[in-house]
């Protein structure tokens, strides 16, 4: 038999799977499912299984403290380090403070600092980590809903027939959900399984349709198919009527982008948009999951609502579907209950809204006016004013940004101007920018609740003594609480404490948890269906559709960055493996960091399997191991959590554009350039020369009547004008007589290869046009000239062989131009 130590909910992903925590016969502590836990049913995945045997590897062994960043640590009291934060925290103005922390933390932890923060500190600068991952989510909630909170459970995945599946790779990130999806699949074989994404993903291996859309476009897409339901009459007028307002507006912004021009700007085929069309339309029953695919970009409030308009438009909630958005952390869900970003207060109250202040303040006895109006500064735009000085402290919690954060150089440079606090049970790489750090206890090591993805919460129970240099994280901000002279608002002896005054402040709240206690867990708030009734936390009762405006992404794809690089996770590791990675069993095929890359556009960088490259971007360069698979042709990935162990962690390279709504940063969309490993050496054979050169005569008199035609054909698509038309026919149509009449006179054709690719550079033409201009007067000499098959094949040939040459004088130039710039 064996003894059963404790259960949790698992400390990774937002599925919140259910856990034993038991010692085998041999007296070893191992980690299986509970199959009583009502939201995974004793389902999980790899990676918990080897927690325990990695939970002392690299532990903080001390307090330790250096006041310059070029000094060695030493190690010193608790006291001592209570002492220095109490002088800073005296000594600075409120808002020169600033508390970053985490998902992964327990809700009583989150509770504790968001109340120190906002309450007693008085400044609203405290942000999570969520900032990176969950916050365009949350606003695409609350704009259409009225609040946050996932509409749905992981019950509606067991009578659903079609899921959709955007920007989410859930095989690997989500995987005990991504199976239950599976065996509905399995149990029910006429499931449609649609995965959008531009890498060619686990999840999307087993897809029915996979569309491989252009990074950033989303909005797009989904605004088409909206545009078709209502073009098509495929609405549900009732449910629209009823329960939404607003509708005429979303409809409105869709008419803006039919299949034909939709499917240009995502790069897809324009079946598949009347396919999702036909799909949201007759389905009987049909989840939408995403992730961070839409979530992370500069315009992921958009593309976030665009996808819930489909929802309503369907009126695919409740028993008909859920647009459900997936967590990527364990307690990311219980961070926002109790209000854990710049903007929030227990639940689900904000600091814009003088009741929810009010509220707060009589219930923490503080006095009126103490919560400020105004939302705090957000986690990405904090770093030019750490930079600027005008934050002196910057205090972590739980949490690794000096590998996560986008433009990692930008970031490490203002870390290094800041007084740095990191508190963790690790030795992170945020350490090495540290002044002072705190050895905090760990999943496993403390008691507390926490929130997965279908609002189910879990108590996680004790297995393990901490280390004993460790303290909770809610008892440090209390001791430090108790120095600043607030210790009768913070004298928790326990966590059950802390949990019984947070939940007061949910009653009557949509997260409404005044009822629970430790002895209930897990359980979930909120029912099976969070608006069972259909009506919605707004002023009008009714849900509201909202006007879906793309914008194209900050980043833009200019040859030499003519590469757009989306980041993510791998199978086996979690954000930036700081437990993960120090197993053994996990490692497996995954011990490296790596790049991947279509395997047309690594020929033509003359790229292999295995090979390291440069990469980089405006921000920074990482050198990377290659590998080539599926992925959109233009389009690369790469894992984000290798830490700088590594060397060169992938963030370096990550645009820190943000979103103007939900002020999540774009980590899914950077422009960058690979350098060619081999350079393509292009030659065209003599049969197709000596094809070219017997049918010239057959050509030669309507050979710029061809070319004027090429050219006019993709004129506004490259942004040419008239006189350019004519400038550009001429020089061509003069160095193809070159080529077939005088092949010898090099002098020459270099001297006109700089003159076009001088005109190409002026218009700002791209390398990427190449194969536009090839194909366009492919097109005008099948139209004006009667060739057979294989002499038009030759002179397209001979095209792409003669813009070859000019483009690579263009990508000199440009190289030349932006990559010294940069240097």
């Amino acid at each position: 038999m064996s003894e059963i130590l404790a259960k949790a909910q698992c400390p990774y992903c937002g599925v919140g799977c259910g856990l034993e925590i038991f010692k085998d016969r041999k007296g070893r502590t191992k980690i299986r499912g509970d199959k009583k836990h009502p939201a995974t049913s004793g389902d999980l995945c790899l990676k918990p299984v080897p927690y325990p045997k990695v939970m002392d590897i690299g532990r903080v062994p001390s307090p330790l403290y250096r006041e310059n960043k070029k000094e060695q640590f030493r190690e010193i009291s608790w006291e001592e380090a209570f002492d220095i934060i109490s002088e800073k925290l005296t000594h600075n103005k409120p808002d020169e403070n600033y508390f970053y922390i985490s998902g992964q933390l327990t809700t009583e932890d989150s509770y504790v600092i968001n109340k120190f923060v906002k309450g007693f500190i008085r400044t609203n600068n405290i942000d999570a980590n969520s900032r990176l991952c969950m916050a365009s989510a949350v606003m695409g909630y609350k704009l259409s809903f009225g609040s946050d909170g996932v509409p749905g459970s992981y019950e509606d995945i067991d009578d659903s027939d079609a899921f959709v599946f955007a920007g989410s790779n859930a095989a690997w990130t989500h995987p005990v959900l991504f199976k239950r999806v599976l065996k509905r699949k399995k149990e029910y074989p006429e499931t449609r399984i649609i995965v959008i994404d531009p890498v060619k993903t686990a999840t999307a291996d087993k897809a029915d349709i996979w569309i491989d859309i252009k990074p950033g476009t989303d909005t797009v897409l989904f605004n088409s198919v909206l545009y078709l339901l209502n073009k098509k009459g495929w609405l549900d007028y009732g449910f629209i009527k009823e329960h939404t307002e607003n509708f005429e507006d979303a409809i409105d912004e869709a008419e803006r982008y039919p299949p034909d021009i939709a499917a240009q700007i995502c790069g897809i085929k324009e079946s598949h948009i009347y396919k999702l069309a036909e799909i949201y339309a007759f389905s009987k029953k049909l989840i939408s999951f995403w992730t961070m695919g839409l979530n992370q970009s500069s315009n992921g409030t958009m593309k976030n609502i665009s996808l819930i308009n489909l929802h309503l438009a369907t009126g695919r909630i409740n028993e008909k579907g859920c647009p459900f958005s997936l967590t990527g952390q364990p307690n990311a869900m219980g961070g926002r209950e109790v209000g854990y970003l710049v903007n929030g207060l227990p639940g689900y109250r904000d600091v814009r809204n003088k009741e929810d202040r009010d509220f707060m303040e009589r219930f923490w006895k503080i006095h009126e006016g103490s919560i400020k109006e105004k939302p705090g500064v957000t986690a990405v735009e904090a770093v030019e004013r750490m930079i600027d000085g005008d934050i002196k402290l910057f205090w972590i919690v739980c949490t690794n940004p000096a590998v996560t954060m986008p433009n990692l150089n930008k970031f490490w440079k203002a870390l290094r101007n800041t007084f740095v606090i990191v508190q963790d049970a690790y030795l992170t790489d945020s350490v090495d920018y540290a002044n002072l750090v705190l050895p905090a206890t760990q999943w496993g090591e403390k008691e507390g609740v926490m929130t997965g993805s279908d609002r189910t919460i879990t108590y996680n129970g004790i297995f393990r003594d901490p280390p004993p240099q460790c303290k909770h994280d809610w008892e440090i901000f209390c001791e430090v609480a108790k120095r600043l002279g607030w210790e009768e608002h913070f004298s928790y002896k326990s966590s059950k404490e802390i949990f019984d005054e947070y939940k007061k402040t949910t009653k009557g709240r949509l997260c409404d948890i005044s009822d629970f206690s430790y002895e209930d867990l897990p359980k979930r708030w909120g029912e099976r269906w969070l608006y069972r009734d259909k009506k919605f936390p707004t002023p009008s009762g009714k849900a509201k559709f909202n006007r879906a405006v793309f914008k194209e992404p900050e980043d833009r794809v200019k040859y030499p960055y003519s590469f757009i690089l989306t980041t993510g996770r791998t199978k086996k590791q979690w954000h930036t493996m700081t437990r993960t990675g120090k197993s053994l069993e996990l490692l497996r095929d995954e011990a490296e960091p790596y790049i991947l890359i279509n395997e047309k556009d690594a020929f033509e960088l003359g790229i292999v399997d295995n090979d390291y490259i440069n990469v980089r971007s405006k921000r920074g360069q990482i050198y990377i191991k290659t590998k080539v698979g599926s992925i959109r042709r233009g389009v690369l990935f790469a894992p984000f959590g290798y830490g700088k162990i590594y060397h060169f962690p992938t963030n370096i390279l990550v645009s820190d554009a943000v979103d103007p709504i939900s002020k999540e940063p774009e980590l899914k969309f950077s422009s960058v350039y690979m350098k060619a490993r081999k350079k393509r050496i292009y030659r065209l054979s003599d049969d197709t020369y000596q094809k070219v050169k017997n049918s010239f005569k057959a050509v030669e008199r309507f050979l710029d009547d061809a070319l004027e035609t090429g050219f006019h054909s993709i004129k506004d698509k490259l942004g040419m004008d008239s006189e350019s038309v004519k400038l550009l026919t001429m020089k061509t149509g003069e160095l193809i007589r070159l080529f077939i009449l005088n092949p010898t006179d090099w002098e020459k054709a270099m001297v006109l290869n700089e003159e076009i690719a001088s005109i190409y550079i002026s218009l700002n033409f791209q390398p990427e046009y190449q194969r536009s201009l090839t194909e366009s007067f492919s097109k005008s000499m099948e139209r004006i000239f009667d060739l057979d098959k294989d002499e038009l094949i030759a002179w397209e040939y001979t095209y792409e062989f003669l813009f070859h040459g000019i483009f690579e004088i263009v990508k000199r130039y440009y190289e030349d131009r932006e990559l010294r710039k940069q240097d």
